[in-house]
């Protein structure tokens, strides 16, 4: 079955491209991080910037390389060009594969500064928080809010709980937290109001390398429980460079 998608102009300069709810190659369901980098191989002249989220995509271009003396505008041309390319039997939107990465975390209440918050606000057991959130495999909806931040998506539903009231002005680098009907990393020392269940010392952001981030749209995260002594122990915290 051909994908389908839904295209709006973002500004002047950019495209919005919608991924219709359900929408498939072959068997595979297609995400916003597969069509990303099925796109980038398009070479698109004057392309800025191709960013996905959940189950969008944004395209930022220079108009001025669009411009058509047939009078359709850019945005017009540029999805014309899209639409013939992505009905292509060439496309295979499996071209990314989802890395699987598993991210030790001490649940220690040291660590998880809202545990027993969360435990009283929900009803049920610390044990049981940090069981409910290790017990998925969580899918990377987003990057955004700093470097490095990964929305993820799986949260278990018992778990989704508004932000904190009032948030915190400093959150340790590495706080492993939930906020609403997401789970991240604070890849940094960072503003913050979700809740922090734990920390670790996973680095998920270096300035080197071409993207510099570890987790990308469409990966997958494991969370791992250790103890405090591990988490002592297993010093592979980087220093920024």
């Amino acid at each position: 079955m051909t994908s389908r998608f839904t295209y709006a102009p973002l500004g002047d300069q950019a495209v919005l491209i919608s991924l219709e709810s359900g929408s498939s190659q072959g068997n595979e369901l297609v995400s916003a991080g597969a069509l990303a980098e099925k796109i980038r191989g398009f070479n698109l002249r004057g392309v800025t910037d191709i960013v996905p989220a959940f189950s969008q995509l944004a395209i930022h271009y220079n108009p001025n390389e669009w411009v058509s003396s047939s009078g359709q505008s850019p945005f017009e041309r540029i999805v014309e060009y899209l639409e013939r390319k992505l009905v292509s039997k060439e496309i295979v939107l499996s071209a990314k594969k989802s890395q699987l990465v598993r991210v030790p975390v001490c649940y220690d209440k040291k660590m998880g500064l809202d545990l027993v918050v969360i435990s009283l606000t929900l009803g049920i057991s610390v044990d049981d928080v940090i069981n409910l959130h290790q017990s998925v495999v969580y899918s990377v909806g987003a990057i955004g809010f700093a470097p490095g931040f990964a929305y993820l998506e799986g949260l278990d539903s018992v778990l989704k709980i508004p932000r904190r009231d009032a948030p915190r002005t400093r959150v340790p680098a590495g706080s492993v937290a939930i906020g609403g009907g997401y789970s991240g990393i604070y890849p940094s020392t960072l503003p913050g109001g979700w809740h922090i269940l734990g920390r670790t010392r996973m680095k998920l952001f270096r300035k080197q390398g071409d993207c510099g981030a570890l987790l990308s749209v469409g990966d997958l995260v494991q969370f791992e429980m250790i103890s405090i002594e591990e988490y002592d122990v297993n010093q592979i915290m980087e220093t920024d460079v």
